[in-house]
């Protein structure tokens, strides 16, 4: 059963998923957040020291801008976090996302090669 913040959220993701094209994905809180493409799911940490919106739009961000690398955090990822975070809260980056940001890649890419 969820809480009353976790139903505020749910429909948050929902709506925002719907306006974006998105079918078939579903929200989960819980201990971390990531994006599960293959699985369709975001999970969100209720806990998140920030803006609880914004760690929903960066997961979301990820769904079409890490699809052909394993570095999530690249250029056209934090330009498609910024896109989302206007167009749905009307604001700039929270502090948080600011740092992580800082921290990331400059949108280097990475390949990682199985050995035969």
């Amino acid at each position: 059963m969820l809480n009353i913040n976790e139903k505020y959220y749910t429909s948050f993701f929902k709506n925002v998923m719907i306006k974006l094209g998105y079918y078939d994905w579903n929200i989960r809180f819980c201990t971390d957040s990531y994006c599960w493409i293959k699985n369709k799911r975001i999970d969100i940490n209720i806990n998140y020291n920030g803006d609880i919106k914004q760690i929903i739009l960066h997961e979301i961000a990820h769904i079409n801008t890490a699809k052909y690398c394993n570095q999530k955090h690249n250029y056209d990822f934090w330009k498609r976090l910024i896109y989302l975070n206007y167009k749905f809260l009307k604001k700039d980056l929270d502090n948080n996302q600011k740092r992580h940001m800082e921290y990331s890649t400059n949108g280097c890419y990475s390949l990682i090669y199985k050995d035969s």
